[in-house]
């Protein structure tokens, strides 16, 4: 499969597997396409699967009660989409996961993925260190959000995902840095950034 092929050059940068523990894992799950704006799962259900992102980009994103959109982080090929208090508590999840661009990813269940951790080393090490850079992200994220100005924010988010600043509607950037389209703009006008602002995809 050339998507699962674009998947595993992407983690295997980090990982290893053996052609068994490649094989295995294509047992395990299915292909799934989801068009821009589609959802692959949204806050109040209990996904069980975890979604591998094999070519587009996704969001995770919370919805206020005031219906304000906050987006939480953004996933491109090699990323996992799932919530990890749905597959480990069984709670419903706090947070929605939209395609932002046409999006196909791998969807493996997690009882599956318990079972390939049980039986083989490679995935064992692989999941463990999913979550444990996730929760690397998680306590970056929550730094740069209380330490960093806004257009500093905004400069590392540039430096660290090029591809996605020039990619993504300005809307989108402002809902991840926490501040207004506004707000953005003026910080883009202050550094002299060039390129068009994006209002919409």
């Amino acid at each position: 499969m050339k998507e699962l092929n674009q998947l595993f050059a992407k983690i295997e940068s980090v990982f290893s597997f053996s052609e068994e523990e490649k094989q295995v894992f294509r047992q395990k799950g299915k292909i799934k396409h989801f068009a821009s704006g589609n959802h692959l799962f949204r806050s109040g259900e209990t996904p069980n699967t975890l979604s591998f992102i094999c070519s587009g980009v996704a969001c995770n994103y919370y919805t206020k009660a005031d219906g304000t959109r906050r987006n939480k982080s953004f996933l491109q090929v090699g990323d996992v989409a799932a919530c990890l208090s749905s597959l480990h508590l069984s709670k419903p999840t706090r947070f929605s996961c939209e395609a932002l661009t046409d999006i196909v990813c791998f969807e493996v269940p997690f009882s599956q993925l318990s079972v390939l951790m049980a039986q083989h080393t490679g995935w064992q090490k692989a999941l463990n260190g999913f979550v444990t850079m996730l929760a690397l992200k998680k306590e970056a994220r929550e730094a740069d959000l209380l330490l960093l100005s806004p257009q500093q924010f905004y400069v590392q988010f540039i430096e660290q995902f090029p591809e996605l600043a020039s990619q993504l509607p300005n809307y989108h950037i402002a809902s991840y840095l926490g501040i207004t389209e506004v707000s953005l703009s003026r910080i883009r006008a202050k550094l002299g950034v060039q390129n068009p602002y994006n209002k919409t995809v």
